[in-house]
């Protein structure tokens, strides 16, 4: 099997060149920033909107060597421009049905969205949103763990941590690292996270503190963006794996139906249907199999309840949870967390 070639939008690698430059001009080495450009590849070479990430993560290893900065990764992200970022724009194009109505936005549901966008658009990391009781945790793990610096672990983090603070006002309340740096400015990630991290830990993350969402209602959602953005940056990716990611981001806040799935595509449910018999799929399939991973993660978690569970995984009513469960298991989910706490 052909090993997956990761890759980085070219407006990540644009936005990191400017970013190290204003950085530079800006603290009276604009010299740095001169020797860094002479050993840069042209974008132009490379077809499409995305470039290797190999080559991203070597361009700024020579940058952070150059530059002997402790914190580059958070200053580079800083100085670059995130209202001009199609992050930004996509995720608020996106989200606009909901912002123009009064309705209060899920946190949930907007870091569903913004850590499988980011994700998309720079696979410097492997971004996973875990969903608690009361928090939300976001992993970032490293692609090419071997060659990624912590450099752009932290722009990553940071990056992620400062669109979801200007679309929702919402700031981490613990940040983590598996690096520790040289120096360490706690000022700096005090000013930038709104947190002090801790380091040496097993994972990167970042933990949001949530209220209790309102799962169960259908929010209205712009999703074609995140569609197009999928569609232009993976032209090759099957309607069934885009459906999944749909279905993954929406569970709980938008009916799971053959219909909504179809409108959020742009397509009627015939044509759904058609593409997905095509490719050797059906709806229920990829619905049935999104279901099955989630109710794992969710089972892990002795503080949520069946029923609270059962609205997270779409369904209208906790009977129709359990006797789909039974049909998957043949027993109930009170029986399967025993015999997971048994086996422990």
């Amino acid at each position: 099997m052909k090993k997956k070639e990761f890759s980085v939008h070219k407006h990540v690698v644009n936005n990191n060149r400017m970013g190290l430059r204003l950085w530079a001009s800006q603290n009276d080495k604009i010299h740095i920033y001169d020797t860094a450009a002479q050993t840069w590849c042209n974008l132009d070479h490379f077809s499409g909107d995305r470039i290797p990430l190999k080559i991203v993560t070597k361009e700024y290893k020579d940058i952070s060597c150059i530059a002997n900065e402790s914190n580059l990764g958070l200053k580079v992200v800083q100085a670059s421009s995130l209202k001009k970022s199609p992050f930004y724009n996509v995720l608020t194009l996106a989200l606009s049905p909901i912002l123009s109505v009064d309705i209060e936005i899920p946190k949930i549901l907007v870091l569903r969205l913004a850590s499988r966008y980011f994700g998309i658009m720079t696979e410097i990391v492997t971004i996973h949103c875990q969903e608690l009781n009361d928090s939300i945790v976001i992993r970032f793990n490293p692609n090419l763990p071997d060659q990624v610096s912590y450099h752009q672990i932290e722009g990553a983090m940071f990056g992620f941590t400062r669109l979801i603070g200007n679309l929702i006002h919402q700031w981490p309340n613990r940040v983590q690292f598996t690096h520790t740096p040289k120096t360490i400015n706690n000022k700096i990630y005090q000013d930038f996270f709104h947190c002090s991290p801790v380091f040496k830990q097993s994972k990167n993350q970042l933990n949001y503190r949530i209220s209790k969402s309102t799962y169960g209602l259908n929010y209205p959602l712009l999703i074609n963006p995140i569609i197009y953005a999928l569609r232009k940056q993976f032209p090759d990716m099957s309607l069934a794996q885009v459906i999944s990611i749909l279905l993954q981001v929406t569970l709980g806040f938008v009916s799971p139906t053959r219909q909504n799935i179809a409108n959020a595509l742009s397509i009627s449910v015939r044509t759904l249907q058609r593409r997905l018999t095509e490719e050797g799929h059906t709806f229920n399939e990829l619905l049935l199999k999104i279901r099955k991973k989630l109710v794992m993660e969710y089972l892990n978690y002795q503080y949520f309840t069946v029923e609270q569970i059962s609205i997270f995984l779409g369904y209208k009513a906790k009977s129709q949870f359990l006797k789909a469960f039974r049909l998957w298991f043949g027993i109930t989910p009170k029986e399967y967390r025993a015999k997971m706490n048994s086996a422990l």
